[in-house]
C-alpha cells in the first residue's frame, strides 16, 4: 500500500468516528445511519436493484442512496448505507454515480481506491476503534464472540469478524469458503507475516470446513485442532504446529465460514 493510500485511509476513519462526537453518539443503538444521511442531504431507501446491493447518486448537495431490498441480514444493509456514506463524504470530486457489489464492500488490499476507502469508513462508523477494541477484550476469541460483537454493533458477522482480524494483535484469520473452496479470506498483520492461505485452494477433511462440505462431519462451530499445513502453504516465524479451527455452515449463502487461530 502506497503511503498516500494510508493517508486516505486514516482520513476516512478520521472522518467517519468524529460522527459520533458530531452527532453525540455513545452506543451502536443510537447510531441512525438513515437519519445522519438525511442531515447531509442525502436519502436512503430500499428498493430493486440488479447486480449491485448499493448505489448512490448525487447533484450538488443533495444525494439519493438505494439499498437493495432483499438483501437478507441488517447488519449488510448498514454496511451498505455506512460504504455509500463515506462515498458521500470523501469522493465528492471522483463521481456523481457510485454502484456497488457484494465483492466491493470486501475490498481491503484489492479494488479501487475508492472502495477500499468507503470500506475503511463504513468500518470506522459502525465499528469505532476504541468501542471495539475495548468489547473484543472482554472475551476470548471464538466464533461465539464474533455473533457477540456483531449482535452489540448490529453488524454482519463478516464485517464484524473482518474488523477484529484488522485490530486484534494476535495470530487469526477468518476464511470463507465456497464449493469446498477458500474464496477469500483475511488475517490479522502478525498472522500474514507468518502464514498465507492460497485463494481457490481446495479444502481436504484434514480441515473441519472441508468436512462440512463434505458432509463427513455433522458438528458446526465447535474447535477443532488440524495442522497449520491444512491451510497454511507456510509457516514462517512461529513453532506451533496446528491451528484451533472453528467452521460453521452459512446455510443462506452455501457458504462455510472459518475462524483460525492459534492455541
Amino acid at each position: 500500500m502506497m503511503k498516500n493510500d494510508s493517508y486516505r485511509i486514516r482520513v476516512a476513519q478520521w472522518e467517519a468516528e468524529r460522527l459520533w462526537d458530531i452527532y453525540g453518539i455513545s452506543k451502536p443503538d443510537e447510531l441512525c445511519l438513515e437519519d445522519i444521511a438525511f442531515t447531509k442531504g442525502v436519502l436512503v431507501t430500499e428498493g430493486p436493484l440488479q447486480k449491485m446491493d448499493a448505489r448512490l447518486v448525487r447533484k450538488g448537495n443533495h444525494g439519493f442512496i438505494r439499498v437493495r431490498h432483499n438483501i437478507p441480514e441488517k447488519g449488510r444493509k448498514r454496511f451498505a448505507i455506512a460504504h455509500e456514506l463515506g462515498h458521500w463524504e470523501l469522493h465528492k470530486k471522483v463521481s456523481q454515480i457510485f454502484t456497488c457489489t457484494e465483492k466491493d464492500f470486501l475490498a481491503k488490499y484489492k479494488g479501487s481506491p475508492e472502495e477500499i476507502e468507503a470500506n475503511y469508513f463504513a468500518a470506522s462508523l459502525l465499528m469505532p476503534k476504541k468501542l471495539f477494541e475495548e468489547s473484543m477484550r472482554k472475551f476470548p476469541m471464538s466464533l461465539a464472540t464474533l455473533s457477540k460483537l456483531a449482535d452489540f454493533f448490529l453488524t454482519s458477522l463478516t464485517a464484524t469478524a473482518i474488523r477484529y482480524t484488522e485490530l486484534s494483535e494476535d495470530y487469526c484469520a477468518i476464511v470463507c469458503s465456497e464449493v469446498g473452496k477458500v474464496k477469500w479470506w483475511q488475517g490479522s498483520q502478525n498472522f500474514r507475516s507468518c502464514f498465507w492461505i492460497s485463494i481457490g485452494q481446495t479444502l481436504g477433511n484434514n480441515t473441519v470446513a472441508g468436512e462440512l462440505f463434505n458432509n463427513t462431519v455433522s458438528r458446526s462451530g465447535q474447535p477443532e485442532k488440524v495442522d497449520i499445513s491444512a491451510w497454511s502453504e507456510k509457516n514462517d516465524c512461529i513453532d506451533q504446529n496446528v491451528f484451533v479451527e472453528e467452521s460453521i455452515i452459512m446455510q443462506r449463502y452455501n457458504q462455510v465460514f472459518s475462524l483460525l487461530y492459534l492455541p
